[in-house]
């Protein structure tokens, strides 16, 4: 277990078992009922995931599909939760790896919404 790069390269197959074989030791993430996890998933998802693991999705020049596509997930997130709809359409919000930074920007917005009220309302924040 060393925390430094290795001085030689490595095949990829070796590279990948051995990921492989400490991944092996985590929990069963079908038996996670503690975190609000997916813990299930779809073939189509892998496939979906595979279309987009090389792409740079902060490029939005680059990958204009894969932004539109991100932009109407955002729509429908706002959609989901009630958010004020603007006036050119278009939600703000952005996308996050996972459900924590979510959650927690979800939160942010939220604070600051409250925030906004309770100051137009002479009251201390």
């Amino acid at each position: 277990e060393s925390k430094h790069f290795p001085l030689h390269e490595m095949r990829d197959d070796v590279a990948f078992q051995i990921i492989n074989d400490e991944l092996f030791l985590d929990g069963n993430a079908r038996q996670n009922l503690a975190t609000f996890c997916q813990t299930w998933d779809d073939e189509n998802v892998h496939k979906l995931m595979d279309l987009s693991i090389n792409k740079n999705w902060i490029d939005k020049e680059e990958y204009p599909q894969s932004a539109a596509i991100d932009l109407r997930c955002v729509n429908m997130v706002a959609d989901l939760w009630h958010a004020p709809a603007p006036k050119n359409g278009q939600a703000v919000g952005t996308n996050t790896i996972g459900s924590s930074e979510a959650c927690m920007l979800g939160g942010m917005a939220m604070k600051w919404r409250w925030r906004k009220r309770m100051e137009a309302a002479g009251k201390p924040t």
